[in-house]
């Protein structure tokens, strides 16, 4: 019995030192994360499924995207938001409404404001290609597995005081190096978000997630899937794409 108990304990010690040895340094798998989800350029076609209590919503849109700074957003359907448009410029967003042929600019707090009734704010879908590793601080924490993929599991402290998501907690899939699961929680510790990853695909050498829900915690009963139909990376974007002008262009 003594033997036994010796012996499992000498695997659990080999387990730990193998995979102490195997875990990459935590700086390593974001600037892997980056490779992943960070682009130049960008062109996506989508669907976002809102579900609040019973009711679901869908809507469709198309985007053009330059790295992080710029990004261009126009609603298809449903009816009522066909034409409605979003135009992102660094820390600046404009939104053209069609039916009141007016512009609305948000930039600050307002940002993190509910994006046409989703679970997703106007900075969570404009702020795709942001680059973890300049962002936060990490460490791995341990490993876990989701949906039968290893993970390690890992905590992100951001470097900037006024990050709306301050910290992170990843499940990072040890080999694709995307996060299957996130937690994103505000400075105080309270958690804001969960988003999960449902699918990935593999596109010009690069994992990337083209389908995601998210959870916003501080709405009762509500979920929205993201569904991304199309995906096409490092593409030409038309001139005056990213304009005022283009907003109002009917």
């Amino acid at each position: 019995m003594k033997r036994t108990i010796l012996f499992t304990a000498l695997l659990g010690l080999l387990w730990l030192f193998t995979g102490a040895q195997d875990t990459p340094g935590a700086e390593d798998i974001l600037e892997k994360i980056d490779e992943n989800m960070v682009f130049d350029t960008a062109y996506v076609e989508a669907e976002m499924r809102i579900t609040i209590r019973n009711r679901l919503i869908t809507k469709t849109f198309t985007s053009f995207s330059q790295g992080n700074e710029k990004s261009f957003l126009e609603f298809l359907s449903p009816a009522r938001d066909r034409g409605t448009k979003i135009l992102k410029i660094e820390e600046i967003v404009q939104i053209y409404y069609p039916s009141a042929e007016r512009i609305l600019r948000l930039s600050g707090h307002l940002l993190r404001q509910s994006m046409m009734g989703s679970d997703f704010s106007y900075e969570d879908m404009t702020e795709r290609s942001k680059k973890l590793r300049e962002e936060y601080r990490a460490e791995v924490k341990g490993r876990e597995e989701i949906d039968g993929r290893p993970c390690w599991v890992m905590e992100l402290v951001s470097r900037l005081p006024k990050q709306t998501y301050f910290t992170r907690k990843v499940w990072v899939d040890s080999e694709r190096y995307l996060g299957l699961r996130e937690e994103l929680y505000a400075k105080s510790g309270k958690l804001l978000k969960v988003m999960t990853v449902d699918e990935i695909k593999t596109t010009r050498n690069r994992f990337y997630p083209v389908k995601v829900t998210l959870e916003d915690k501080l709405r009762e009963n509500s979920r929205t899937e993201m569904i991304i139909t199309r995906i096409d990376f490092d593409v030409p974007v038309p001139e005056g794409t990213f304009s005022e002008r283009n907003l109002m262009r009917k």
